[in-house]
């Protein structure tokens, strides 16, 4: 392995060097200032260099007294000793400053294994959003303002039912592990809920008697929950949380349009009356909206907006929704979110949760394929003038179809298929093939 110089230790080296040699030029005595090369190594190396090169400055200043005829003279005395207590004072420093150092990396080691705990309670506790469903994309961003762990009292989830995608977003009144705890208890209750009730405000009293029965009696959450229909009705309850933010996809043009009455171009969604938050109230009230096709909601906390800078200004987020619509809605919220962190100066002072959807086209509904006959071989289907095997029988049509079903069946060249009612996801159903026999 090459040797490298140790710079600092060649810095003191050299400073000692000078000393002495102007010394010896101007034939000046500078013997006192010979302790300062141990100086400047104790702030980069470890005692045992400092105190050599401290031991080497003690010497130097006992040989000074040769070339400057001052050799046991009182002033030579002075400088040994000041010589000595630079010296001395240099190897304090370099002992103090490496038992602190040894400290930082303990506690820094300490830190990156509470950061991988709170890691896995992070995604135990708030885990992946689904970035895909029928009709929307989705996002998810968390800034926890904690420096010993990335989980605080900020909570989301999205859960997709039969009829609608269900979203929750909310805030912990606290900090630390009773804000976490509380976070938990209303995940599970909506996770519970959103399977079982089929309005957002009763969705969001089954998480109210969960908090009833676990919080302390200070202790409460604001949330927002947001049903998401696929003809694009938004279904919204508040419960002291920030309504939405609705924002139009761009026309052809690069301007934007609201999608209905109650969203604003780029501003919040109107509720009708918020509800107090979860805790403090056990009935809350509905609002309504819709979205078209390309267009983007933002949820978030209140961690987003009452971001400071150094100089005490909230965040503008007015001035930064037109970032939201550029690019996928990964892209938009990684820019919000650099952004937002610039604004407050590399430090959030509270956590912070952010939920950006987007509305996408509803997936093609299948179609059940027919069954192969032998038309598709190329065969004759029957022998002339014999009645078609394949063709329906007028008596298993679906009664509830009516001629118009029967003719827009074999409209569509698929005559044992027709549009009804059955089950299915599409909606077709198969009819029976041939002549019903009947007994008697």
């Amino acid at each position: 392995m090459p040797w490298k110089p140790d710079r600092a230790l060649m810095l003191g080296l050299t400073v000692l060097a000078c000393a002495v040699g102007v010394g010896l030029l101007a034939n000046v005595a500078l013997a006192g200032f010979f302790g300062l090369s141990a100086l400047l190594v104790a702030g980069a190396r470890g005692p045992r260099r400092t105190a050599a090169i401290g031991a080497l400055a003690v010497v130097v200043a006992v040989l000074s007294g040769i070339w400057d005829h001052r050799f046991g003279q009182s002033q030579h005395l002075a400088a040994i000793v000041l010589v000595a207590a630079q010296s001395a004072v240099a190897v304090w420093i370099a002992v103090h400053r490496t038992l602190r150092e040894s400290e930082l990396r303990h506690r820094e080691s300490e830190l990156r294994r509470v950061r991988a705990v709170a890691d896995v309670a992070q995604r135990a506790l708030l885990p992946e959003v689904p970035t895909m469903l029928d009709g929307a994309r989705l996002a998810a961003r968390y800034l926890s303002a904690a420096e010993e762990a990335s989980v605080g009292g900020d909570l989301y989830e999205v859960v997709a039912t039969k009829h609608t995608i269900r979203v929750i977003i909310g805030d912990v009144r606290g900090k630390g592990l009773p804000a976490v705890r509380l976070a938990s208890v209303v995940l599970g209750a909506f996770r519970e809920a959103a399977v079982t009730w089929l309005e957002p405000e009763q969705v969001a009293a089954a998480c109210a008697k969960a908090v009833n029965r676990e919080a302390d009696a200070e202790d409460f959450v604001t949330a927002l929950l947001l049903d998401i229909h696929p003809d694009g009705r938004l279904s919204l309850c508040s419960a002291g949380h920030h309504p939405p933010m609705h924002l139009p996809m761009r026309s052809s043009t690069g301007a934007t349009a609201a999608a209905g009455q109650d969203a604003q171009a780029g501003g919040e969604i109107r509720l009708k009356s918020p509800s107090p938050p979860l805790g403090l109230a056990e009935r809350f009230t509905p609002s309504a909206a819709r979205w078209a096709v390309g267009d983007r909601l933002l949820l978030f906390t209140d961690g987003l907006i009452e971001a400071r800078s150094p100089s005490g200004e909230f965040f503008p987020l007015e001035d930064h929704l037109d970032a939201l619509l550029d690019g996928t809605i990964e892209e938009a919220l990684d820019r919000l979110t650099e952004r937002v962190t610039r604004h407050a100066g590399g430090h959030l002072r509270d956590d912070l949760a952010m939920l950006l959807i987007e509305r996408r086209p509803l997936a093609s509904e299948p179609t059940v394929p027919r069954q192969p006959s032998a038309a598709d071989s190329g065969e004759p289907r029957t022998a002339p003038g014999a009645p078609d095997p394949d063709a329906p029988d007028p008596d298993a049509l679906d009664p509830d179809a009516g001629p118009a079903a029967e003719t827009a069946g074999a409209a569509a060249g698929n005559p044992g298929h027709i549009r009804g009612n059955g089950p299915g996801p599409s909606g077709w159903r198969r009819l029976r093939v041939g002549r019903s026999h009947r007994s008697g």
